[in-house]
């Protein structure tokens, strides 16, 4: 029983005399020295106070600052995607009318070419049936030289033409190169 009692009162007579001795020290310090203390620690407590208005002044124009900046940016921002997009539509119709142009050019290259293949078609084939034929008289004495090489330059401008609409058309190709032959 005596280990439950003797440890707590040895602490409490530790503690009061050091209490004591505590007492003793502080009545040889000056007075003087606590006064200086406060007075600085005034002093330091104005100067915080201060720049902590100034830094509070600071914080607030920096805010507004910033968010001015930020409503700019935000502007700026709407500005160029408007600007953005009527660029993208523009692209977008030149694009169109491209397609369309393209489409175009084609319907009319093929009923150009369908029109001129008829004409070579019917062109050749009367020049052909022209040939088969055996006249009583001579050619020569019906047909004069020049409107044989006019038909013939006739048939070479209806083969270019057709080669120059497309240029994948094999048939029109062989038939220049049968004519240029001959």
């Amino acid at each position: 029983m005596l280990n439950y009692i003797l440890p707590p009162i040895i602490i409490i007579i530790s503690v009061s005399i050091l209490i004591m001795f505590l007492f003793r020290k502080a009545a040889q310090i000056p007075a003087g020295d606590f006064i200086e203390d406060e007075i600085k620690r005034e002093e330091e407590k104005s100067s915080v106070k201060i720049f902590s208005v100034m830094g509070e002044w600071g914080l607030k124009f920096l805010e507004r600052l910033m968010h001015h900046l930020k409503l700019l940016s935000l502007k700026f921002h709407n500005v160029s995607n408007v600007w953005f997009q009527t660029i993208r539509e523009k692209r977008k119709r030149g694009a169109d009318l491209k397609k369309e142009a393209e489409e175009k050019r084609i319907e009319q290259g093929i009923i150009e070419r369908k029109r001129l293949e008829n004409q070579t078609a019917t062109f050749v084939d009367v020049v052909e049936k022209e040939e088969n034929l055996r006249p009583m008289i001579r050619s020569a004495v019906t047909m004069p030289q020049k409107s044989r090489i006019q038909k013939k330059n006739q048939l070479e401008d209806a083969l270019i033409k057709r080669i120059v609409i497309n240029p994948k058309d094999i048939e029109a190709y062989e038939r220049l190169g049968d004519y240029y032959l001959e």
